[in-house]
């Protein structure tokens, strides 16, 4: 029987900080070559968002994350984020990478 340390994965220390604008249009941004794990943050409204190999775009279908949520997982390495306002206000999406 394992104990429930054996399952925790650690996220890392902060690494570079970033802050997306999500507007109308999809914004693609690089991820900080070798960086696996980030923290995301929406500020100022809901946003859509696509993380991945090679350049991104965000549309009204790709992953959500709600004003004022955070959401902590892996990436994959050398990963492009892009972003989209989820409806008509524009946000900003704070992202940390873990290192």
């Amino acid at each position: 029987m394992s104990n429930f340390n054996d399952h925790v994965e650690p996220l890392g220390q902060p690494g570079v900080a970033r802050q997306l604008a999500a507007g109308s249009t999809s914004a693609n941004t690089a991820l900080t070559a070798g960086v696996n794990r980030v923290s995301i943050r929406a500020v100022g409204a809901d946003i859509r968002f696509s993380i991945g190999n090679g350049s991104q775009t965000a549309t009204a279908t790709s992953h959500f994350i709600a004003n004022a949520e955070r959401l902590d997982f892996a990436v994959p390495l050398n990963a492009n984020i892009a972003v989209l306002r989820a409806a008509s206000t524009d946000a900003t999406l704070e992202v940390t990478e873990l290192v």
